[in-house]
């Protein structure tokens, strides 16, 4: 049986997904968190790993030994081989193409939050809040809506890692900021619902490290 070891740092952000992945579809792995040296942590360090990481950046993952690199590869490896992925290879380039939708849209509120000149701050986030987001929700709404599976789903009749990845940046990050954010969006209120009605997921939900990000 194969062994697992996702590390990352003590965040969510781009290694929930894989997370999600683990849970929904139960598979143990190892979920190594990397903090600050101290006397009583005498783990590995972000300084020491970085030389031996695929592209000097994390999350990876260890696979009996071998190390991948890539937050939205490793999402995808897991996927595949879990179940999560689409039905064919059509329905698969789909679910790529949303959650490239997802992650830039997560990367453009990372970006918007954490600018350091104000006024540019300030520019980037009423942009992000006024436009990117209702233009990015309103995608996946007409998609969620014209795939008609009753969960809310992006994609065919079962939940994916498209949908996983969306509730992750929606519930964790964007109804944090705007709780009423899905009252215009009835289809991705759905999903949502579905899945934190998942009870893989509903236990990560539960169990899971509160973290700042």
């Amino acid at each position: 049986m194969p062994t697992y070891k996702l590390t990352y740092f003590n965040a969510r952000a781009r290694a929930e997904l894989c997370r999600f992945v683990f849970a929904q579809a139960g598979v143990e792995y190892e979920d190594y968190r990397i903090t600050d040296a101290s006397p009583g942590n005498p783990g590995t360090t972000w300084p020491e790993l970085k030389p031996k990481t695929p592209f000097g950046k994390i999350p990876v993952l260890e696979v009996d030994g071998e190390m991948l690199g890539g937050s939205t590869g490793i999402a995808r490896f897991l996927a595949e081989r879990f179940g999560l992925a689409g039905s064919n290879d059509i329905e698969n380039a789909k679910i790529w193409g949303a959650i490239d939708a997802a992650s830039d849209l997560w990367e453009k509120m990372v970006r918007a939050n954490f600018e350091k000149d104000e006024k540019r701050k300030e520019e980037m986030v009423k942009t992000f809040g006024e436009t990117t987001v209702p233009d990015a929700l309103k995608f996946f709404e007409q998609q969620a809506s014209s795939n008609g599976a009753p969960e809310g789903w992006l994609f065919g009749t079962k939940v994916t890692y498209a949908d996983l990845e969306l509730y992750i940046v929606v519930a964790d990050y964007l109804l944090k900021q705007v709780p009423t954010l899905l009252d215009s969006y009835p289809t991705l209120a759905k999903l949502k619902t579905s899945v934190e009605q998942l009870p893989n997921i509903a236990k990560w939900l539960k169990e899971r490290p509160e973290t700042q990000y």
